[in-house]
């Protein structure tokens, strides 16, 4: 398991009551739910991070895909089978 630090925050009078209710939702205890929130929540800036980094490099590449004669040329293709 990895090591584990101590952390101070303040949270919201509606989270404090959340968090009580850690063995409810199948906790073990009120740290786990924070740690599980925010891995989850830090993994979805992640995903947010790569796929605004493919956009922005798709919109790089877009004119090369479009005009390069070398990348287009099997698109007289798209649409007719295959097998």
């Amino acid at each position: 398991m990895e090591s584990l630090t101590q952390k101070k925050i303040s949270i919201s009078l509606d989270q404090k009551q959340f968090l009580a209710n850690y063995k409810k939702l199948g906790f073990s205890d009120q740290s786990s739910i924070v740690r599980e929130a925010l891995n989850r929540f830090i993994k979805e800036l992640k995903t947010k991070e790569r796929k605004e980094l493919m956009k922005k490099k798709a919109g790089e590449l877009l004119r090369d895909y479009t005009e390069d004669r070398t990348l287009t040329a099997f698109t007289d293709l798209d649409g007719e089978e295959f097998l």
